[in-house]
């Protein structure tokens, strides 16, 4: 029912499987958004996710309705939101390249340069992934 826009930081979405298992479905950074799904079909979801953020956050929250409503007003705003889902697509993408891979090493070696890229902090001893991953 909300639409939500994270303007710095980092955020776990997870939803609990069928077994009770929570399984992280995507890592957000800033710039991205997420909620947005009954905003783009019209009608309620019945998918719930759990956001936990990895870092200090800020974002932008407003109900489905308002944006919306925004879109239909100015075609500029509506332009703005697949630059915004883009990303996601884009890492959806790069985790099932990911899992495809056979062997756990190679599945560790590129989940672990997604994260350098997408988070990642060069420092002077190469880049840190400042995010608490289990």
């Amino acid at each position: 029912e909300r639409v939500y826009l994270i303007r710095r930081g980092a955020v776990r979405l997870s939803r609990v499987h069928e077994s009770g298992e929570e399984i992280t479905v995507a890592l957000l950074r800033e710039n991205s958004l997420f909620g947005v799904l009954s905003l783009l079909t019209g009608q309620r979801s019945d998918r719930f996710y759990h956001a936990v953020a990895f870092t200090r956050v800020e974002m932008v929250t407003a109900p489905a309705t308002s944006v919306r409503a925004a879109i239909e007003a100015d075609t500029t705003v509506g332009l703005k939101l697949p630059q915004g889902l883009s990303s996601r697509i884009l890492q959806t993408e790069t985790m099932i390249e990911t899992l495809t891979h056979r062997d756990m090493s190679s599945r560790l070696v590129s989940f672990l340069l997604v994260l350098c890229r997408d988070f990642g902090v060069p420092d002077e001893l190469g880049i840190t992934i400042d995010l608490r991953l289990s």
